[in-house]
């Protein structure tokens, strides 16, 4: 038999011969992306949504049990709190006085717009600034809730004589430490997406804790905060970030989805 025999035959047919690949047919969907990956982008909005309800779990129960305490101090506020009275010196009283400026709003928040522009994947400028103000907006959003259950609650500061510093309004949970938090996690959250995927954002989210951990203690430090208003507002605030990256990648899920069915549709 002819050595072109099979491959006539198997055209004939419709068959693939053996060892040979189908060629794909004209206008046929590309591949589809590898199903580790997909499964991982799908699963970062519930990932999200885990974190948010443990945390706000937690800073539910905390925020229950510093209202139903009233005016009464728990043990380990007062003892913790008289530790740092006791450790505290001038010099350390000037580092943590410059560190509560990394918690003032009206500094991180214009930050937020500029570092939301920066690390935005628009190519116009208006879309990296509707990014930059999107990402505002969320941590604005989530001062503005923080000060709302702050004045629900009303809890007392520590005497004003164990003040190093000035402050002012309700205790808990503690407005530095929440806008410091959610201005670090904002900020990990833009740029780790950004860096390839192993220690560089591990670094990333690393510094964000670092970050957030060193304004909750400048709080304590200058007396002018109970450790569990620290507290309070590192978990409100992982709450906080957690719920808004779940529910934005729910509304982009749809969007996304969409694009994806019509790449792979015939022209």
């Amino acid at each position: 038999m002819d050595s072109d025999e099979p491959l006539k035959l198997a055209r004939e047919r419709d068959v693939t011969p053996p060892g040979t690949d189908p060629a794909p047919a004209a206008g046929a969907a590309p591949d589809p992306p590898p199903a580790t990956e997909t499964a991982r982008v799908a699963a970062r909005p519930r990932r999200a949504a885990c974190v948010c309800i443990a945390a706000g779990l937690l800073f539910g129960l905390l925020a229950l049990w510093i209202a139903r305490r009233g005016a009464a101090v728990p043990a380990v506020d007062t003892t913790i709190h008289s530790w740092a009275l006791s450790h505290r010196g001038p010099d350390s009283v000037a580092v943590a006085s410059a560190v509560r400026w990394g918690g003032v709003t009206t500094v991180v928040l214009p930050a937020l717009i500029v570092i939301g522009a920066v690390t935005a994947s628009a190519r116009t400028l208006g879309g990296r600034l509707r990014s930059g103000l999107l990402l505002c907006l969320v941590a604005s959003a989530g001062v503005y809730a923080e000060i709302l259950i702050n004045h629900g609650i009303d809890r007392r500061r520590p005497p004003v004589a164990d003040w190093a510093g000035a402050a002012s309004g309700a205790a808990f949970p503690s407005g530095h430490t929440t806008a410091a938090t959610l201005f670090a996690l904002s900020c990990a959250s833009v740029i780790a997406a950004r860096l390839p995927a192993g220690w560089p954002r591990r670094s990333v989210w690393a510094g964000a804790v670092a970050y957030a951990a060193v304004v909750g203690w400048s709080r304590v430090w200058l007396g002018v905060h109970w450790p569990a208003d620290v507290a309070g507002g590192w978990l409100f605030s992982v709450a906080w970030c957690a719920g808004a990256v779940a529910v934005i990648g729910i509304l982009r899920r749809p969007a996304g989805a969409l694009r994806d069915r019509l790449r792979r549709t015939p022209a």
